[in-house]
């Protein structure tokens, strides 16, 4: 009955130091992801043909739809709208 019990044990103790023999991959999905994530520095020249030209209230719209801003701080005819962005 003692081996039993001893042979057992030695079982478990050597199956539970085999499970952690192996590394995790940790941090390989956050390796992964900064791989297909490039940044460019040049997006905004690049992509200018993309812009839209305009100001005014057609603007001020799409800017808030964007960025999920309202526009009531806004007073007469102040705009959010960068100059000189679109040309």
């Amino acid at each position: 009955m003692r081996n039993i019990m001893l042979v057992t044990t030695s079982l478990l103790c050597l199956t539970s130091l085999i499970g952690c023999a192996n590394d995790a991959p940790l941090g390989s999905h956050v390796a992964q992801l900064k791989q297909e994530q490039i940044y460019n520095k040049q997006a905004t020249e690049e992509n200018m043909g993309v812009i839209p030209t305009g100001s005014g209230e057609r603007m001020e719209g799409a800017y808030h739809v964007y960025t999920g801003k309202k526009g009531d701080s806004l007073a007469g005819s102040d705009s959010q709208f960068i100059e000189g962005f679109s040309q």
